[in-house]
C-alpha cells in the first residue's frame, strides 16, 4: 500500500487531517463498518453474493481502508438476488438497523435500497430550499447508511442514462414537495419504464457489459470479468467480498487512482452526523 502520496501526504498524516480516533468522521466510519460486517454477514447466510463497491473498493486499495475524508458504504449484489436480500432484511428486523426501500419508508424513491442506523441521524446543512435537503428531510429514516445497489448485465448504456435522468427528476423535483406524485412517478418508473427497458437489454444489450441498474445515479461501464465472480478483499482490517479485478474496477472509475485528487477535489458531504 502506498505510503507517501503524490501530494506528499502520508497515510498517517491524511488520518490525523480528516479522520483523527475519537473524531464524528471516525465514529461514523466505524458504526459504517458494524452495519456493513452485518449486511455480509446475513447475505452470506442466505447465500446471495453481496460486494463491496465504488470508493470502498479503491479505499481498500488505496488507504486499506475508508478513504480518509469518505463518510459512506456503498454494496452492490446481483439484480437477480436484489429483492431477495432486501426480503430478508425486512422479514428478520435488526435491533439497530433498519432496510430502507419504498415499503419501509414512503419517502424514498430510489432504485436501490439502503440499510439505515437508528441510532444516529444525517442532518443536512444544505440551504433549506435547495433539493438535496428536500429528499433528505422527506425520508423517515434519516441515520447513516451502507447502500445497497443491484447491478446486471445485458446494459444499454443510453438508456441507463436515460433511466437515471428519470429517476433523478422524481427526487429532486418532487420528492419532500409533491409527495403524491413522486410516489406515483416512482411506481410509473420501477413498475412499467424500467421492466420494459431491462427487456429491451435482454434483447439487445451486451451481457458481458455490466452496469448499476436502470435507475441508478452511476454510469461505470464494466466488463464482466472484473466483476465476477468475487474475490476476498481487506477494508479496515476485516475481510469482505470484492470484486474479481479490484485494480481493473479502479482504473474504469477513477483512472491512476493510487494518485490522490486535489484538495479542492476531495467530496466531503454536506452532512452532519448525530449520534443517539
Amino acid at each position: 500500500m502506498k505510503e507517501t502520496f503524490n501530494t506528499g501526504e502520508t497515510q498517517e498524516s491524511l488520518r490525523q487531517e480528516y479522520n483523527p480516533d475519537g473524531s464524528v468522521l471516525r465514529q461514523a466510519q466505524l458504526r459504517l463498518l458494524d452495519m456493513a460486517i452485518y449486511l455480509q454477514e446475513t447475505a452470506k447466510k442466505i447465500g446471495v453474493p453481496c460486494r463491496l463497491d465504488g470508493g470502498n473498493v479503491l479505499g481498500a486499495m488505496r488507504h486499506g481502508g475508508f478513504i480518509p475524508w469518505d463518510d459512506d458504504i456503498d454494496m452492490v449484489v446481483d439484480y437477480k438476488d436484489f429483492k431477495r436480500l432486501c426480503d430478508y432484511l425486512k422479514a428478520h428486523p435488526h435491533p439497530q438497523f433498519v432496510l430502507q426501500d419504498n415499503d419501509t419508508d414512503p419517502g424514498f424513491y430510489k432504485e436501490w435500497a439502503c440499510l439505515r442506523d437508528l441510532k444516529s441521524e444525517n442532518r443536512s446543512h444544505d440551504n433549506q430550499q435547495s433539493a438535496d435537503r428536500r429528499m433528505h428531510e422527506a425520508q423517515k429514516f434519516r441515520g447513516l447508511h451502507v447502500d445497497i445497489f443491484p447491478y446486471e448485465g445485458n446494459m444499454i448504456p443510453w438508456l441507463q442514462r436515460l433511466a437515471a435522468k428519470l429517476s433523478v427528476n422524481v427526487n429532486t423535483k418532487l420528492a419532500g414537495r409533491y409527495p403524491q406524485l413522486a410516489q406515483m412517478g416512482y411506481k410509473f418508473l420501477h413498475v412499467i419504464v424500467f421492466p420494459v427497458f431491462r427487456f429491451i437489454g435482454k434483447l439487445f444489450g451486451n451481457p458481458d457489459l455490466y452496469m448499476h441498474s436502470y435507475g441508478a445515479w452511476f454510469y461505470e461501464q464494466n466488463p464482466r470479468r472484473c466483476m465476477i465472480p468475487h474475490k476476498d478483499i481487506v477494508f479496515e482490517g476485516h475481510t469482505f467480498e470484492g470484486p474479481a479485478d479490484a485494480d481493473e474496477l479502479c482504473r474504469i472509475a477513477y483512472g491512476n487512482y493510487m494518485d490522490l485528487p486535489p484538495r479542492d477535489k476531495r467530496d466531503r458531504h454536506k452532512i452532519d452526523v448525530v449520534f443517539k
